[in-house]
C-alpha cells in the first residue's frame, strides 16, 4: 500500500465534512439574527452633519410659560408641522395650548385675569442649520392669531407674533430631541368683563421636546 492510498481523503470524509460546513452556517445565521436590535441600530447612528433627507417634520415641546403684565402664565404644549421649502428654509404651521392654574395662598385661591387657557394658532418660517455633528441649530418666526380664555373674564381673541430658537441634537435622521426658548408678543381686544386696562400680550416660554422626521 503506498503512501499516497493513505492520506487521501476518502468519502465517509466528505459526508462528514459537509454537514458540518451547513451547520455552521445555520448557527452563523441565527446568532445574526438574535443579536440585539440595538447593537445593529448602532451602525445607522448619525455621527456626522444631519442629511436633511425627509421633506416633513413633527415636533412636539413642553415649555414653561411666563406671562407678562395681564398675559397668562403656566404649562404650553407646542405643536409644530415643518415641511422643507429650499434648505434651510422651512414652512412652520404651529397650534400651542397654553393652560393657567388658579394662584393658591394659604387656604385662599386665587383665579385672576391672568390665569385660564390660550390658543396660539400661527403660520411661518423656520431656519435649520447642518454642524459638523448631529446637532441642528434652528430659529423660527411666526404670527397668527391667539385665543385667550381668562378666568372671571369673557373670552376673547388678538393677534401675535412669536419668535422661537434652539437646537435639535438627532440620534438618527428621523429623530432627534432638543430645547426651544421663544418670546410672543400681540394685543388680545378683552372687553369691558376683563379688569386689566393692559391688553398686551407678551409671554416668554422654554423647554424641550421632540422631533419626527418623514
Amino acid at each position: 500500500m503506498s503512501v499516497v492510498t493513505r492520506f487521501l481523503p476518502s468519502r465517509n470524509h466528505r459526508r462528514i465534512t459537509r454537514p458540518r460546513l451547513v451547520g455552521l452556517l445555520a448557527v452563523a445565521a441565527l446568532a445574526w439574527v438574535l443579536a440585539p436590535a440595538e447593537a445593529r441600530a448602532q451602525d445607522n447612528m448619525l455621527r456626522g452633519p444631519h442629511p436633511f433627507l425627509k421633506d416633513n417634520e413633527i415636533e412636539g415641546y413642553v415649555l414653561l410659560a411666563t406671562g407678562l403684565a395681564s398675559a397668562p402664565s403656566g404649562t404650553k404644549l407646542a405643536f409644530d408641522y415643518d415641511y422643507k421649502l429650499v434648505l434651510p428654509l422651512w414652512l412652520v404651521l404651529q397650534l400651542n395650548l397654553q393652560l393657567s392654574n388658579c394662584h393658591t395662598t394659604p387656604g385662599v385661591m386665587i383665579c385672576g385675569p391672568d390665569t385660564g387657557k390660550a390658543f396660539e394658532t400661527l403660520a411661518g418660517a423656520g431656519w435649520k442649520f447642518a454642524t459638523p455633528i448631529p446637532l441642528v441649530p434652528f430659529a423660527k418666526a411666526t404670527a397668527g392669531l391667539v385665543y385667550v380664555f381668562p378666568n372671571g373674564a369673557n373670552a376673547a381673541a388678538g393677534f401675535t407674533a412669536r419668535v422661537a430658537g434652539g437646537a435639535t441634537y438627532f440620534f438618527f435622521d428621523w429623530l432627534g430631541i432638543g430645547g426651544e426658548l421663544g418670546f410672543s408678543l400681540g394685543h388680545v381686544g378683552y372687553d369691558a368683563t376683563f379688569p386689566n386696562s393692559n391688553h398686551t400680550y407678551a409671554i416668554f416660554d422654554f423647554g424641550g421636546g421632540i422631533q419626527f422626521q418623514f
